[in-house]
């Protein structure tokens, strides 16, 4: 692959804090355009799979001691900020101070995992960085995977949190450096960065312009950005496989469209009911519906915990049977002393219809369209389907969840490289993100020993057995994996659609 070239990205806004772990700078789009210029320690493959970035860190050694995780990094020594400072233990001594939510006075977007760390200290140098968590946490590469913050913009919560509010190179370090920010534009423009140590970059030069995203796509087609995520937009889709010299890369995202089932609202207070209910619905049919104009065959997901592709995913409905049979979805009901009215077609107890609530995101395409199929879908089991919208601020306030203002809601769960790590969060009984309110003790023994378990092959087995325990219990339905679809310049190489994989983008470059 030649040297040079330009790659051109986009943002949907100008940056206005340049510290993409600050509480309100935590922006997906933000950190993918700082990603070239900030330092890595842990990529992903495709399944998710963390890999050490020699780069920046030689070794890592892990080990149990009196029940707590120690890990200890080796840092590169030729690993430099781009002020010059070698990276070592006083940017990580400064970053879990920031992180770890113990100073108030700091405002990061979570302190997940970093609240588990209970010191850091150097070792035989500087660059020897020993990390002592308060237990087991096998999740562990998640939180170092970025690296840390540069103590010179973190070793106080006024430095973290309103310190970058104008651009500093020397708090980044990566491939490329930052050349200039149009203030008026907000157009960022990265450069091969002369103080890199690594592989030499294929790319001249990376711009990312401020486009709005309702002309995002257009903006690709017109050859004005060279790499553009629609989502499952049918329209941005269309548009960026007729672009001249382009291709749309495809893969399984991480991402899942579901169901969420409120165990306290009326009848789905009756596991047979939630259980028929699955029976009843062709979930590849209401994926296909979902994604119409995309060219992307869906698959039904079935499990909760992992998407397929990840180790752990096994087929739940097929385990449990506990899947698309409208016939079976019919016999359970009437097993649960449910009777079919035969003028209406709706399954009656005690003179009340079967009837559930679907609640709508207004506006919400995927969610209007999955209430209609579900509400013709389930018509054919004898279940009453009402269609209720809602305003969409009361599912972005939280308010609709929280309050379990729903008898079923449809949204997107984003997936991860560390799904073990949210059972207890989604699936347990006190899980702040358990909006189903289904009280599952088995799965609540289980999460408590998945959280620590650092077997990796015992800790599998325990999530298999809490994912076929949600899925029995119908705590949530998955729908379907949401595809990534990437549109790029046909002869621009490793970067696109990778599922969970990391972009490394020295690589990146344009074929001959």
């Amino acid at each position: 692959m030649p040297a040079g070239g330009e790659f051109k990205g986009s943002i949907s806004a100008k940056v206005t804090n340049w510290n993409t772990w600050f509480v309100d700078a935590n922006n997906q789009e933000y950190t993918f355009m700082l990603a070239p210029v900030s330092p890595s320690y842990y990529s992903y493959d495709a399944k998710g799979t963390p890999v050490l970035n020699t780069d920046y860190v030689e070794s890592v050694d892990e080990k149990v001691e009196g029940g707590k995780l120690v890990i200890t990094m080796n840092l590169n020594p030729k690993a430099i900020w781009n002020s010059g400072k070698v990276i070592g233990f006083a940017d990580w001594e400064a970053t879990v101070k920031a992180q770890s939510g113990k100073d108030k006075a700091y405002r990061p977007a979570s302190s997940e995992g970093w609240n588990q760390i209970e010191s850091v200290t150097k070792g035989t140098s500087d660059q020897q960085v020993i990390i002592t968590f308060k237990s087991t946490y096998p999740d562990w590469t998640g939180i170092l995977s970025a690296g840390p913050l540069p103590a010179d913009g973190a070793k106080t919560a006024d430095l973290y949190n309103k310190g970058w509010k104008e651009f500093n190179n020397d708090w980044f370090s990566g491939p490329f450096k930052v050349e200039s920010v149009d203030k008026s534009t907000g157009t960022v423009t990265e450069v091969p960065n002369e103080k890199w140590w690594g592989a030499k970059p294929k790319l001249a030069k990376i711009v990312f312009k401020v486009v709005d995203p309702e002309t995002q796509a257009t903006s690709f087609a017109n050859g004005e950005i060279d790499y553009l995520d629609m989502g499952s937009d049918p329209n941005a889709y269309k548009i960026a496989s007729e672009a001249k010299n382009s291709i749309v890369r495809k893969a399984a995202g991480p991402n899942f469209r579901h169901f969420t089932f409120n165990s306290k609202a009326g009848v789905l207070t009756d596991l047979k009911v939630r259980q028929a209910i699955v029976m009843g619905l062709d979930r590849g049919a209401i994926a296909r519906s979902d994604l119409a104009g995309v060219d992307w065959e869906p698959k039904p997901l079935n499990n909760n915990v992992f998407v397929e592709g990840q180790d752990g995913f096994k087929d739940e409905g097929a385990a449990t049977g506990i899947d698309f049979n409208v016939a079976k979805a019919k016999q359970t009901l009437e097993a649960a002393g449910w009777k079919l009215n035969a003028s209406t077609g709706i399954y009656e107890k005690d003179g009340k219809p079967l009837t559930v609530t679907f609640a709508v995101l207004a506006g919400v395409a995927a969610s209007e369209n999955e209430s209609l199929q579900a509400q013709k879908m389930l018509k054919e089991i004898g279940v009453d389907l009402k269609v209720r919208s809602v305003p969409i601020a009361q599912f972005q306030d939280g308010s609709l969840l929280t309050e379990h203002k729903f008898d079923i809601v449809a949204f997107s769960w984003i997936g991860t490289p560390y799904p073990m790590k949210d059972i207890c969060q989604i699936y347990g009984s006190e899980g702040g993100s358990n909006f189903a309110q289904l009280s599952l003790p088995t799965v609540d023994n289980l999460c408590k020993q998945i959280a620590v378990e650092m077997d990796r092959a015992k800790r599998l087995d325990l999530a298999d057995q809490a994912a076929k325990t949600i899925w029995e219990n119908v705590h949530t339905l998955p729908l379907y994996q949401r595809p990534m679809l990437i549109g790029v310049r046909d002869k621009l190489a490793n970067i696109g659609a990778a599922g969970f994989g990391s972009i490394k983008w020295e690589n990146v470059g344009y074929l001959a």
